[in-house]
């Protein structure tokens, strides 16, 4: 532009207009993809008008994308519909510029005026097209699409190969991105990235490694050296997997050739890390040692505290993105992973704020929030609320039905949560393996023996699910309650040896604890021990069965074995939001002296049970005004 500049001052005035000069400068402002370059370009616009240089398609072409470019899709149409003559490149600039800006039905459309009007495509506008298809996820489209590729020869160039593969990838057709790649002479970077993305987006994460192995063993060129997209796609399949070891192997990888600190990279590392046990520090270093953050990088740092359950943690680094400068405002990850936190705690007050603010950002109808504000106030004790929540849903989607019968089935409302069961089939969605979590418990709840095993049965032969330990664990549990012992310990012989866990075998043990039978709840015990060697609810099932027998020297050697091994019973614990403005959750362990002012706190106790004690005695009548001032003064 400054050489430009240079030219309009020292050359006649018919040098400058030269077409092909304002067709470059043209290029610079798109290049620069900046608004702040905008009233430059408009004045060169008013400089080719008056200089007539703006009916050569190569000036006018240039002149629209910048405006498109600039985020003024107006002018750039308007540049376009008034241009005498288009090539083949300003109809694709046309095309790539209304998908950019979102418009992708609008640009398969103008494609279609472009082959109707005898404009000979090339790679690139069949690219742009099949672009435009893989956005919009139109896959019949972009078939038809590639089929005009097919013809022309054009679907082995790199370019084509490459958008092909994008879009069924998009479209969860791996095997077909796979052969639009495999067409391709030489793969380069970008064919070997959408591979193992494909991979990576469809589960299958074990083929997206094995990708990317074979990309370093076939690499031969610069052009097919792993780029910082790469690294983010492999890593994210370790992720998936929690191959922390690869995972770690891949950072440094990317660390020795500057990917590291790229956003994609870290934004893949901090998932890995936050999924793997004990590499929360590991995740927390990645994102603060990140340059650039976006919404996902907070996201999958706050997701990280929330599966901890450090809810404060989460919720301070929450209020810091909401703080920070350009950080865009929290999507449905954010706030999902928040609102399980709150699930967790039960903390009914913060789940209110955060349903507030899923209302003002317009996320409140997001099969992700609304499932996650249904458990929220479930597991809160709200019911009413989840109920008006699902109420308001503007359309109907498995994961919300589910949230829905689990909670109800949790709170005891058996029969409500097996009515939505019916009503959610009878509306054509189709259950999945937490749903029939939740119907199996809301059986065993109402001692629905029958219809429990029915719904188990139904689960293969109807609905294609193959029932998992948890749905046995359930229908163990609802037999064991109803004294069908024997039952119960055939249907765990139908469970693969490696998926019968302690769980399995600890519900039925403590069926026999309660219907006295001694000799399958031994059996039950030693299979649960050797399950899980140092769980406690085998032992402490097994010496309530002897207990309840008044087998007390059998039940003591029981506990004696405990404390042998190691054992420990889990402590019970509770929650309470205390404060005011900064308000914090409390938790209370059983027999806990960790707190630093733990003899105040038990004095106080002891105060309220005197209290409570001498109020069984004192009438209805009797002020205690003054001595209640009194106990708290002493």
């Amino acid at each position: 532009m400054a050489l430009f500049s240079r030219l309009r001052a020292s050359s006649p005035p018919l040098a400058a207009a030269d077409p092909f000069v304002l067709s470059l400068v043209f290029k610079s402002c798109a290049a620069a993809a900046d608004a702040r370059f905008l009233p430059h370009a408009a004045s060169l616009h008013a400089f080719a008008v008056r200089s007539s240089a703006v009916s050569s398609v190569f000036v006018a072409t240039a002149l629209a994308d910048v405006y498109a470019k600039a985020g003024c899709l107006g002018l750039a149409l308007k540049v376009f519909d008034e241009m005498p003559h288009k090539n083949v490149v300003s109809w694709t600039t046309l095309v790539a510029s209304l998908t950019r800006a979102g418009r992708r039905h609008e640009a398969l459309r103008r494609f279609s005026e472009m082959r109707a009007s005898g404009v000979h495509c090339d790679s690139y506008a069949y690219a742009a097209a099949l672009t435009a298809c893989a956005d919009a996820g139109l896959l019949s489209r972009g078939r038809e699409v590639h089929a005009f590729c097919a013809k022309l020869g054009l679907d082995s160039t790199p370019y084509v190969a490459n958008t092909l593969a994008t879009l069924y990838a998009r479209c969860s057709d791996v095997d077909r991105a796979l052969a639009a790649v495999s067409r391709m002479g030489t793969r380069d970077v970008a064919a070997w990235t959408t591979v193992i993305s494909a991979y990576v987006q469809t589960g299958r994460a074990k083929e997206a490694i094995e990708a990317f192995v074979r990309m370093l063993r076939e690499e031969s060129s610069v052009a097919a050296s792993p780029n910082e997209y790469t690294y983010a796609a492999v890593i994210a399949a370790c992720a998936d997997i929690a191959w922390v070891c690869l995972g770690e192997q891949l950072h440094a990888q990317a660390a020795r050739k500057g990917f590291a600190y790229a956003r994609s990279v870290a934004n893949s590392l901090v998932t890995l890390y936050t999924r793997a046990a004990g590499c929360l520090s590991a995740a927390d270093a990645v994102f603060r040692e990140s340059v650039v953050k976006d919404v996902v990088s907070w996201s999958a740092i706050i997701s990280g505290y929330a599966q901890e359950g450090l809810a404060e943690d989460a919720f301070a680094l929450f209020r810091e993105m909401r703080h920070h400068s350009g950080c865009p405002h929290p999507n449905e990850f954010t706030l999902a992973s928040l609102l399980s936190v709150c699930a967790t705690a039960a903390s009914l007050d913060a789940g209110r704020q955060l349903h507030t603010l899923a209302v003002a950002a317009g996320l409140e109808h997001h099969a992700m929030i609304r499932s996650a504000l249904i458990d929220m106030y479930g597991k809160s004790g709200s019911m009413l609320d989840a109920d008006i929540v699902f109420s308001h849903r503007v359309k109907d989607d498995v994961v919300s039905w589910t949230a829905m019968i689990v909670g109800y089935a949790e709170h005891g409302h058996s029969k409500k949560a097996l009515e939505l069961f019916q009503e959610m089939c009878h509306v054509g969605l189709k259950p999945d393996h937490v749903t029939f979590i939740g119907v199996l418990n809301a059986c065993c709840h109402a001692g629905e023996v029958e219809l429990g095993l029915r719904y188990l049965n139904e689960m293969n032969q109807i609905y294609g699910l193959y029932p998992a330990k948890e749905h046995y664990g359930c229908v163990v549990d609802l037999l064991g309650r109803a004294g069908r012992i024997n039952e119960a310990e055939e249907l765990i012989g139908k469970i693969a040896a490696n998926e019968r866990d302690g769980v399995v075998w600890t519900s039925l043990l403590r069926a026999c604890a309660a219907r006295g039978e001694e000799e399958t709840g031994k059996k039950a015990a030693e299979r649960a021990m050797e399950a899980e060697p140092w769980g406690a609810g085998a032992h402490v099932a097994m010496a309530n069965l002897y207990a309840s027998k008044g087998q007390w020297h059998e039940a003591a050697q029981e506990r004696h074995m405990m404390k042998q091994k190691g054992v420990v019973k889990g402590a019970g614990w509770s929650s309470i939001t205390v404060g005011g403005e900064g308000r914090r959750v409390g938790v209370f362990v059983a027999s806990d002296r960790t707190h630093p002012q733990d003899s105040a706190i038990y004095r106080m106790l002891e105060l309220i049970y005197f209290g409570t004690g001498m109020a069984r005695y004192v009438p209805d009548q009797l002020d205690l005004g003054s001595e209640v001032d009194m106990m708290i003064s002493s």
